[in-house]
């Protein structure tokens, strides 16, 4: 497994000390010319071995919701006893089965896809032994237990699916517990707790470029940085919306009274994400590099727009919309510039749906009230294939020059 993902990942090393200015053109060329008879086969494996460990990690994710529909069924007829011994016993056999298969008999990805089936038998444990001493299924403390099993095991297993498990969990443990965190106010005053969402996306965000800095952990940066700005996105995308707004102004803008504990999280994970920047920024300390001031000024623009959402709940403004929805375009047109700036397609491959999205969802808001319904849905689908069509070339055209421009260095 080592000697596949030293193949794969040498070219993106390289490409990080070349642009932290730890070796020249010259000799990144040499480096890449050095192993180059490793990288037709390395490739095939890759593309071989992504698609068995796609196949392992969807055959565990159907195990598991099988196992967990058949307990499920049947839970009331089996006594309590044998209930603890089966989650007790069960989940720890499995972790065993998947580092046997994995490390002993060399089939690392199956063994990581049981090691998988084994986190996500110990979230149905917790639930289910819970279940049975009659404490709610929707408890807040639940999801953020499941999360703290399983997080450790991403990093010991360097496994992405099991971090993408992780961070799915950190986000569903966030919503979790906002039970605790609001327990005052209506669901019509929940989107003043969307602005930390937008925290913690910036966290996210901020732990994927820390993660970059570090050789360990360089293949989780993307994860990071991909939960992170469809976090910061989905949040700005909800307060772009002007009927929000207005509903906002119909009411008397009244600040609810958000519960300590709120507060103290979205201090904390706010700190943290400084303080993983603050990593990034003294990694790259000696090697004149200027990432880190695009990555901080991104953490910290997301930090000031939080601020500003609450400050527009707390006094309202339906012209507030307006200036969301620049943010908004400002912040795709950065994904872009920074996406060609360092070599991150991926940054260029979010942007784009997220501004079609963002375009076309203000066309339906707009639209429908100053056309036709029929001739809006004919506009409305022309829209779609131009713009669908201009995107895509748009993209092809940014990622081909970053490409190419790579290759020329």
């Amino acid at each position: 497994m080592a000697q596949d993902d030293f193949a794969r990942r040498l070219h993106d090393e390289v490409r990080q000390w070349e642009a932290d200015g730890l070796v020249s053109a010259d000799q990144a060329e040499a480096i890449r010319g050095r192993y180059a008879s490793d990288d037709a086969p390395a490739s095939g494996s890759a593309i071989g071995n992504r698609v068995v460990s796609i196949i392992a990690v969807m055959g565990t994710v159907l195990i598991g919701l099988g196992i967990i529909v058949f307990f499920a069924a049947n839970w009331s007829e089996i006594p309590k006893l044998v209930k603890l011994a089966m989650m007790v016993v069960g989940t720890p056999a499995v972790y065993a089965i998947g580092w046997f298969v994995g490390y002993r008999f060399d089939y690392p990805r199956i063994g990581i896809a049981i090691i998988l089936l084994g986190a996500i038998a110990f979230g149905a444990s917790i639930h289910l032994i819970a279940q049975t001493y009659h404490v709610p299924v929707n408890h807040p403390a639940l999801v953020p237990l499941w999360f703290l099993g399983v997080i450790p095991l991403a990093y010991i297993t360097r496994s992405r699916p099991m971090l993408g498990l992780s961070i799915i969990l950190f986000l569903a443990a966030a919503g979790f517990r906002a039970q605790v965190w609001v327990p005052d106010i209506g669901a019509e005053d929940m989107f003043f707790t969307i602005p930390g969402l937008l925290v913690l996306g910036a966290f996210l965000f901020a732990a994927g470029r820390s993660h970059a800095r570090f050789s360990d952990t360089r293949m989780f940066a993307r994860m990071y940085d991909l939960a992170g700005l469809i976090v910061v996105s989905a949040a700005m995308y909800f307060f772009s919306f002007s009927e929000m707004w207005e509903q906002i102004d119909r009411h008397a803008p009244n600040f609810p009274s958000l519960g300590v504990e709120f507060w103290l999280v979205v201090g904390f994970v706010g700190a943290a994400a400084v303080g993983a920047i603050l990593v990034a920024g003294w990694r790259d300390r000696r090697s004149g590099s200027h990432q880190i001031w695009w990555e901080a000024g991104a953490v910290s623009a997301m930090g000031v727009v939080a601020v500003v959402m609450w400050l527009g709940l707390a006094f309202g403004g339906k012209w507030l919309w307006w200036v969301f929805n620049l943010v908004m375009l400002a912040g795709i047109l950065g994904m872009i510039a920074a996406g060609y700036r360092w070599n991150r397609a991926y940054l260029i491959n979010l942007a784009v749906p997220i501004f079609a999205i963002t375009l076309f969802t203000r066309y339906f808001e707009f639209g429908f009230g100053l056309l036709g319904q029929s001739v809006a849905f004919i506009v409305a689908g022309v829209i779609l294939l131009a713009g669908g069509f201009g995107m895509e070339y748009l993209r092809r055209r940014l990622v081909r020059r970053m490409r190419d421009s790579e290759a020329a260095t």
